[in-house]
């Protein structure tokens, strides 16, 4: 069977799903191809910033997103603290009125934290109920970039006029394309990330705890999520000595996790990193999201950049302008090339002393780095923060 479509998107989740949203309300054609079923597994602590919810909200709309937020949303967590190793380096109250920037005053602080699967369910559903197709348990075995024809694994075979690679960081639709032009640009290696969720019975942490030294240069989390507590950490690239399910074994085991034989470590590469820096190929693909690299390598987060790439996308195909999408996709290059640099300093042994010496004598400024750092897309430059945390103490 033949389909045309004025765009195609492989990968059903948040990349896929605001990009094929936002095509279907500005008049545009599209298809969604994913290879598995919804709700599907996927890895993934739930961090939902609030820069991410200001994108949903101009993908869905408020009632839309109101929606959402009901079904997805699994915790509120008012305190964010710091470790090295197992030692408290520093705790802070996000909701402390003395402890927020001046822009966010009387706002709820608190970090919100979404169930992954049931959040790409719903907005996939979103996306259907506008009138755009699913086609799901399939996947795309082969791509004719010149034709613009697609051929899925089923057999079916889907025209376009546009392609966006929604499908993650070992994106298939990268592999074609480098097999058809040499001269595409492939990413890096990109980092590994182990996971577990566990029962509040086995494990009672609260909050949002970032621990660094668990493993060299990076970090892992726990974080509490309503029932359940997350459990995470993140090898990165060059760390080929560091085995990750025992360094995770290990934590947990430090931790004081109860009956680790229920919780099979889980596993999922994230390109941390490995930023795409054309994610356009002769007008004509688009790279979203995971795929295109779009990961803050601080925290993790690619919530934010999958929902904002994949509506930067829709907005460029609609407007028949490449040029667009990678004027657009440069605000999110640098706020990832932010986010590398502080992930560089924790790596360097006199910045990383430096701020561990120091870091738990200063809960109010972590809580504005945070709040306006990761919370929300600012690119101010270090000294600046600084500068408005010393204004704002006298």
């Amino acid at each position: 069977m033949d389909y045309h479509f004025n765009t195609l998107i492989v990968g059903g989740g948040p990349s896929g799903s605001s990009c094929g949203i936002s095509l279907l309300k500005g008049g545009a054609s599209c298809c969604i191809v994913e290879r598995y079923s919804f709700p599907r597994v996927k890895l993934c602590a739930g961090l939902f910033t609030g820069k991410s919810q200001d994108c949903l909200k101009s993908v869905l709309g408020q009632d839309a997103y109101d929606d959402v937020m009901r079904k997805v949303l699994m915790a509120k967590e008012d305190t964010f603290s710091l470790y090295r190793g197992m030692k408290s380096l520093v705790s802070c109250n996000l909701q402390k009125e003395e402890n927020q920037p001046l822009s966010l005053r009387h706002t709820d602080c608190r970090i919100r934290l979404v169930n992954r699967p049931l959040l790409d369910e719903q907005l996939i559903k979103h996306y259907v109920s506008l009138g755009g197709m699913l086609v799901e348990n399939d996947a795309v075995k082969d791509i004719d970039f010149e034709a613009k024809v697609s051929t899925l694994t089923s057999g079916r075979t889907i025209r376009y006029e546009h392609l966006v690679a929604a499908d993650g960081a070992n994106s298939t639709t990268e592999h074609l394309l480098a097999r058809h032009d040499e001269s595409f640009a492939r990413k890096g290696r990109s980092a590994m990330c182990i996971e577990i969720n566990v029962d509040r019975s086995d494990l009672d942490i609260g909050g949002v705890n970032i621990y660094f030294d668990i493993v060299k240069g990076s970090y892992a989390w726990v974080f509490s999520k309503g029932e359940k507590v997350c459990i995470g950490l993140v090898k990165l690239p060059w760390q080929s000595d560091v085995d990750v399910n025992r360094t995770m074994l290990s934590f947990c085991e430090k931790l004081g996790v109860k009956n680790m034989d229920k919780y099979p470590l889980r596993g999922a590469m994230l390109p941390f990193g490995n930023i795409l820096s054309v994610p356009v190929w002769k007008d004509s693909v688009f790279f979203v999201g995971d795929a295109a690299g779009l990961v803050e390598p601080l925290t993790g987060e690619g919530i934010y950049y999958a929902l904002q790439s994949g509506q930067y996308a829709a907005e460029s195909i609609i407007a028949d302008s490449t040029e667009m999408y990678l004027h657009k996709v440069a605000y999110l290059h640098a706020l990832i090339n932010k986010g590398r640099y502080y992930q560089s300093l924790l790596e360097k042994k006199f910045t990383s002393k430096f701020f561990f010496r120091h870091a738990h004598r200063h809960p109010r400024f972590i809580s504005q780095f945070y709040l306006s750092q990761i919370e929300h897309a600012s690119l101010d430059s270090f000294l600046k923060i600084v500068w408005k945390y010393k204004c704002k103490k006298q």
